[in-house]
């Protein structure tokens, strides 16, 4: 006997005393349950839809990556402990990842990248990108701050009497910025 031949038939009885097992399907629509991390799948050979699938790398926590499949889409599924608990392997279309840890969490999909880390949110969309705290928002400093800017008097002394100056004379300057702030950033 060859040494590949030995090498093969190990591998094969290694492969007959472990019981696992992978398969594709197709992820049932309305399935996805981001709350509970799972899914349910269609196996391609068209028997019971299996369900529970675990979206999650890290069992029983919401830490870890989190790859949501868009539904219909194709999926490889496997399972480390034979029938029971089932994991996502592969996808070919994905909906959103998640990536948690502890009070940070990454959220992405096709429109958006949120970050979060307690109060503390970061949104980059499409268009706009937005960062809020608990009580406060870039945007709404910034807006407040040409508002405030906009409305300005200086009180002034001519002639030994105070004078309140009108408006600014570039009032509308501050009025531009303000319509360029909401282009870039959201409330």
């Amino acid at each position: 006997m060859t040494r590949n031949t030995e090498k093969i038939k190990t591998g094969i009885k290694a492969l007959a005393h472990k019981p696992y097992e992978i398969i594709s399907g197709t992820v049932v629509s309305g399935s996805v349950d981001t709350s509970e991390y799972t899914m349910s799948v269609q196996p391609t050979d068209t028997s019971q839809p299996i369900e529970s699938v675990m979206l999650s790398t890290i069992t029983g926590s919401s830490n870890g990556v989190m790859l949501i499949p868009k539904d219909n889409s194709n999926v490889i599924i496997g399972t480390i402990d034979g029938q029971g608990t089932w994991a996502l392997l592969k996808a070919n279309e994905l909906e959103k990842a998640i990536v948690t840890i502890g009070n940070v969490q990454y959220e992405m999909d096709d429109t958006q990248v949120n970050i979060k880390n307690g109060s503390v949110v970061l949104n980059l969309g499409t268009t706009v990108f937005k960062m809020n705290t608990g009580g406060e928002s870039l945007f709404g400093i910034l807006n407040d701050l040409l508002n405030g800017l906009a409305l300005l008097q200086v009180d002034t002394v001519v002639a030994g009497s105070p004078v309140t100056s009108s408006v600014p004379n570039n009032v509308t300057t501050f009025v531009n910025l303000q319509t360029r702030l909401g282009n870039l950033l959201s409330a």
